[in-house]
């Protein structure tokens, strides 16, 4: 297993906490040359950071690429990077947060990535047993296929695409360039950290006006218990609001993405790229292909 850092600066005890947990189920790991390093507010400069990439997935014995933490930096090595490698022969980056660009840049490029757990956040601090299986088997299981619960329907109805999104703001940065996400018949899973309601509006807003929800086959949002009310308004209202009179299905409370709880976090691994049924009459979210090739 590689570790890299392609966003912020990592601490180092939660780094080594972290790569305990993938030794403990039997892996041998191999960090980046530039996961320590601190260059500003980002883990290395850029050139440092991108040749720790291209370098493992080019290398073939590098099985799957873990995200060290988010933060922020991912986007800026995407026009540095070589995916060719990648889509040859395919193996799993994981990772979510600022990381949600590098994941969707994948998934454009052909390959598949997986929006999961990081090495020096949610392994270190402590996942869910569920959240640890659910991992495991999205990477090693060629037939596993996976279904969550989706708890709260905003618009009913069942559809099928490709899964891709991630974290909203970090999808909306991505808005205008080359690496924006290809939305169209696709199932969109968004989720945040710390976004007030006026924020969040602004940003489905964005997406809205960009043309990224017009041709969606479908919509699912992780549990947004990361972000914050205002004057007795919750995040999930604004989504409520937006979407109530959407032509497809919408569902809320995907275990994915930012967890607010202080260990033992809930936060699924989630292919993107896969095809996946979103059916809010049920309220579930269902792989219809397995992850690993």
């Amino acid at each position: 297993m590689g570790v890299i850092a392609p966003s912020g600066v990592v601490d180092e005890t939660r780094l080594a906490a972290g790569i305990r947990v993938l030794e403990g189920w039997g892996l041998r790991v191999m960090p980046g040359a530039s996961v320590g390093a601190r260059h500003a507010y980002l883990a290395g400069a850029d050139d440092a950071r991108r040749a720790d990439l291209q370098r493992m997935m080019d290398d073939p014995d590098i099985h799957a690429i873990f995200c060290a933490r988010g933060g922020y930096g991912s986007q800026r090595l995407l026009p540095l990077l070589d995916f060719a490698s990648l889509v040859a022969h395919p193996k799993a980056i994981v990772g979510y947060s600022d990381a949600t660009a590098l994941l969707n840049a994948v998934v454009g490029a052909g390959a598949m990535a997986v929006h999961g757990p990081m090495i020096a956040d949610d392994l270190a601090t402590g996942l869910t047993a569920r959240s640890v299986e659910r991992l495991w088997a999205v990477l090693s299981d060629s037939e596993y296929v996976w279904e969550d619960e989706v708890p709260e329907t905003v618009r009913v109805g069942c559809a099928e695409g490709r899964l891709v999104g991630g974290c909203l703001s970090v999808l909306a940065a991505t808005l205008g360039t080359p690496h924006a996400p290809d939305t169209a018949g696709a199932i969109l899973f968004l989720e945040d950290v710390h976004e007030f309601p006026y924020r969040l509006d602004r940003l489905l807003t964005q997406l809205r006006q960009a043309g990224k929800l017009d041709a969606i086959a479908g919509l699912v949002f992780g549990t947004m218990a990361a972000c914050r009310g205002v004057a007795g308004v919750h995040p999930l209202d604004v989504v409520r609001g937006f979407f109530a009179d959407a032509p497809y299905p919408v569902g809320i409370g995907l275990p994915a993405g930012h967890d607010p709880a202080p260990g033992m976090r809930e936060n699924h691994a989630l292919p993107l790229g896969v095809r996946v049924r979103l059916d809010t009459h049920r309220g579930r979210l269902v792989a219809l292909e397995p992850a690993v090739v």
